[in-house]
């Protein structure tokens, strides 16, 4: 159900059936009469998403012909309806890395994608299994749509609202923040969550996706926010205490990555990323579902590639996998350091 938060301001619950995120927080800058609306964020291209979103936004009775789609990143589960909302002389927003790299469900590029993780240490069996079934792919459009594409410190106008666009890569090379600074709203998307982490990965185009993430953090971390707005989940808070917590959080992961390594030098990915440390509700590595295992592995190819740049560790290919290990200097060391 459509929730009014203050004045235009409306927040949407779109179900995630299946999803361990559960919902998408939609937001919706509601128009007067003749004046446009914006939508921020859509959900996967599901039959649950698309009925609830309609749903919700017949009962504000949105003028379709007026409304704007902003997209917060590339993922399915924000861009997945971006098509099925576009409208003769409406926009759909996103920023200038993200929209080259939407890809639609029957795309040939998810072959290459799946492929990537066979050095990392999945078994081909594995691979075999998920293709195809990941949300990712499954929640994409069946067509893309053309899109606006927006740089770092643009303005949307909407209504008496100037919305500035602030780029933040880390959890995808383009993920984009809307902020409203009279009002002090940040659409945080998922750079800022609560009750759980965003997930930040390994991406082609990007060598340093962590440390991308942890810079995009400390570039939000001071603004005036009196309304965070997150993309998942009920919880929200302090900007300023989360983004705190944030760094800490990729910190102890540092460490619990390095701490593996050294237990058992040379193993691929895969097998550290089932040694650490998840908050997860299964009792060990072959429990985890394999689209799980997917963005765990993928996590901790973002922690190795930080580490790798810094000098920490590096790899070696044996075999046709990808074997990690500490740096001669990092043995014995304290892996807080």
């Amino acid at each position: 159900m459509a929730r009014k938060l203050c004045g235009d301001l409306w927040q949407l619950d779109i179900p995630l059936p299946g999803s361990p995120l559960k919902n998408l927080n939609s937001y919706l800058i509601l128009g007067e009469a003749g004046e446009r609306s914006l939508l921020i964020d859509t959900g996967f291209h599901w039959d649950a998403c698309l009925e609830a979103l309609e749903r919700e936004l017949d009962s504000l009775k949105v003028d379709r012909d007026r409304m704007d789609v902003f997209l917060t990143h590339l993922h399915s589960d924000h861009a997945g309806l971006a098509t099925e909302m576009k409208r003769p002389g409406n926009r759909i927003y996103i920023s200038s890395v993200d929209g080259p790299g939407i890809v639609a469900a029957g795309d040939p590029r998810w072959e290459a994608w799946y492929e990537r993780f066979i050095p990392e240490g999945f078994s081909r069996e594995e691979i075999e299994e998920v293709r195809g079934f990941a949300p990712s792919q499954n929640g994409a459009a069946e067509e893309l749509c053309e899109m606006v594409l927006l740089e770092d410190g643009d303005v949307l106008e909407v209504g008496s609202h100037r919305l500035q666009c602030i780029l933040t890569p880390g959890h995808t090379p383009g993920h984009m923040c809307l902020y409203e600074p009279e009002q002090q709203w940040l659409f945080s998307g998922d750079h800022v969550l609560f009750h759980i982490t965003p997930n930040i990965c390994r991406w082609p185009i990007r060598r340093d996706s962590l440390g991308d993430y942890l810079d995009s953090l400390k570039k939000v971390r001071d603004l005036p926010v009196k309304l965070l707005l997150p993309a998942h989940r009920t919880e929200t808070g302090v900007l300023r205490e989360r983004v705190d917590e944030l760094l800490a959080h990729h910190e102890r992961r540092i460490a619990n990555t390095l701490e593996v390594m050294a237990g058992r030098p040379g193993m691929t990915a895969y097998e550290i990323a089932g040694e650490m440390k998840w908050r997860i509700s299964c009792r060990n590595w072959t429990e985890f579902p394999l689209t799980q295992k997917l963005f765990a592995v993928g996590e901790t190819l973002a922690h190795l590639d930080y580490l790798e740049l810094r000098g920490r560790v590096y790899w070696e290919e044996k075999d046709g996998l990808r074997l990690y290990y500490l740096r001669d200097d990092e043995r014995g060391k304290d892996v807080t350091e």
